[in-house]
Parts: C-alpha cells; structure tokens; sequence
C-alpha cells in the first residue's frame, strides 16, 4: 500500500465516539502570558485569564503553558504546540481526506516549526529538500553524511534524528530523517519513521492516523 497524498480536513476525534475538537496551538510565550491561534484567531492571554473560546491560561514558565479546556488541562510547548479537546481521553486521531490526485497532504510541527508535509509510505524516514532543511533550523554539521540513489541518479544526503513531529494531536519523538542536498523533493515526505509508530488505515476514502498508546 503507497500513498502519496494540499489538506482538505483534519479532524481531531474520541474513539470511540466521534467529537470535533477545538484547534488549539500555542505560537509564543511573553513572560506571564502566551499567544495563541484558537479556532484560526490569534488570541494573547495572561495567567488566569480565559478566551471568548473558553480557553483558559492556567499558568506559563519559560518552557511550557498549561491550559484548560473543556475541564481538561494540557501542558503545550513550542516543540508540541498543539491540544486537542477530550470529552473522554483515548488516542488522539488525525483524518485526512485526499486531494484531486489521492495525495494526503498536512502540516505538521517539527521541532517546533510549521512544515507542509505529504504522506509517503514508500519513502524510509521524513525527506526533506536541503532549503527546506535550512529554513527549519536543521542543524546538518553534526547529521551523518551519505548517499541515495534517485531518479536523477546519485544524490549526496544527511542523516539525522528530529526531536519531535506533532500532526493534530499526535506528537512522536526522535523522529529519523533524511535531508537531500538538492531541492528534492519538493514537498516534505512524512515517510515510515513516522508513520510506522502511528496506527494507519484507510476508511471510506479518508486516511485515519491514531496514536499508538
């Protein structure tokens, strides 16, 4: 089975009842307050204060902010910024609907920076372009230098190990990955060093990813 699949929905759901929840993620911290884009709208909170969403900052260090939604509270970080809303916790899932060529595309976090992904179960780590690469902060003096065989013949590579990729609510760690020294490919892959530590599965035409417990 090979996917490769801009997005047209994600939704992060209960199992097993299905429930949409609010799209929470944090983008900074000031001191004792946080910014953050809830529902698509920026909001700036203060400790205890909450939004016209019902978000409320609980507190916030130099490291993390600690919200609570729907009574439920969740500590956020730059390198995971993103909550999900619970009625009842299980696992996290992310629903992808393909576009017009059946590709699933998505953005993901990774190490904290926002990156357009497409999901590629043919490729064997995350593949990036090596501008891509530079523009998230990749640290390549200290990636293992290599090669890979390409449909334009031999390419010089990097090997490295990402800290963390957040999809939705679902956040894996020490990711391995490949960087081509080229701009290929154009779109970032999201390969099996991710996927294979997620539950995956196609249903009625969408491509569910559900975090592993």
């Amino acid at each position: 089975m090979k996917f490769r699949f801009p997005l047209l929905a994600l939704f992060l759901v209960v199992l097993p009842q299905l429930s949409v929840a609010q799209d929470v993620r944090l983008q900074a911290i000031f001191g004792t307050s946080a910014m953050f884009e809830i529902d698509g709208r920026q909001r700036l909170l203060k400790a205890g204060k909450t939004s016209p969403e019902g978000v409320t900052l609980k507190s916030v260090t130099s490291d993390y902010a600690l919200v609570q939604i729907d009574g439920r509270e969740q500590k956020l970080t730059l390198a995971a910024p993103v909550a999900a809303s619970y009625a009842s916790v299980e696992r996290a899932e992310v629903r992808l609907s393909p576009d017009s060529r059946g590709h699933y595309n998505t953005s993901a976090w990774i190490n904290g920076r926002r990156v357009e992904v497409m999901v590629d179960t043919g490729a064997t780590s995350i593949a990036f372009n090596y501008p891509t690469a530079k523009s998230l902060g990749l640290d390549l003096a200290r990636a293992q230098p290599m090669t890979v065989s390409t449909a334009s013949g031999v390419e010089r590579a990097y090997r490295l190990q990402l800290s963390s990729v957040t999809i939705g609510g679902i956040t894996v760690h020490n990711v391995d990955a490949t960087v081509l020294g080229n701009d290929f490919p154009r779109v970032t892959l999201l390969g099996n060093s991710f996927l294979s530590r997620v539950d995956m599965q196609q249903q009625d035409g969408l491509l569910l990813l559900r975090a592993r417990d």
